[in-house]
């Protein structure tokens, strides 16, 4: 008897799932369906929608104009290109700028050797010059003392009382050249016959000469 309870109530459980199974495989079907509806009349309300623009010549030029001029797309390049101009503008100002300092630099430079070459050569010239006059000045120098010391002799041989007047007509150089080679005890014995102030004037061109 128990067995034919549970059995019964096994089939009983079976039919309930059956149902239930059925239930829910036919509310799916009628979902898709209800989906499938709807997406066609979205579709024919859109189709719909575009036919009615493209009948009007108006709404598809505006359309148009947007879709391909954007004017803050637009705004935005001309900024760019104006500012990207004015920058081009600015670099090549300042490259002129440059390349005008560069030039007068150069120029400079070139004045300033051109300049360093006329002082070089003025230099060479003057010191060539100078050193002429240094040898024709010890030439000078030793045809004097040359001729002094010949001069000298003579001094040396006159009388002293003969000699001083001599030496008092000469001139103050000639006078201490003479002097400075004469032996010293002649030119000491002359000295008294030449007046002081000659003696003093033949002492300060010795001096000055660096003689005796």
């Amino acid at each position: 008897m128990k067995k034919i309870i549970i059995v019964a109530q096994i089939f009983i459980a079976v039919l309930i799932l059956i149902k239930v199974v059925s239930y829910f495989g036919v509310l799916q079907m009628f979902n898709i369906s209800t989906d499938t509806t709807m997406t066609s009349s979205a579709l024919a309300q859109s189709k719909t929608a575009s036919e009615k623009g493209s009948s009007n010549p108006s709404v598809n030029k505006k359309a148009a104009t947007v879709l391909t001029n954007p004017p803050v797309v637009k705004d935005a390049m001309e900024d760019i290109l104006f500012q990207q101009r004015d920058l081009a503008q600015a670099l090549a100002a300042k490259k002129s700028e440059l390349d005008n300092r560069e030039n007068a630099l150069r120029a400079d430079e070139q004045r300033l050797i051109a300049m360093r070459k006329d002082i070089t050569e003025k230099m060479a010239i003057l010191k060539a010059q100078e050193e002429k006059l240094a040898t024709q000045l010890d030439s000078a120098r030793e045809e004097d003392v040359k001729r002094y010391k010949e001069m000298a002799k003579v001094y040396d041989a006159t009388p002293p009382a003969k000699a001083g007047p001599m030496m008092e007509k000469l001139d103050t150089k000639t006078a201490a050249g003479i002097t400075m080679n004469m032996k010293k005890d002649k030119a000491g014995a002359l000295w008294a016959y030449i007046s002081p102030q000659k003696a003093v004037e033949i002492t300060k061109e010795i001096t000055r000469s660096g003689g005796l």
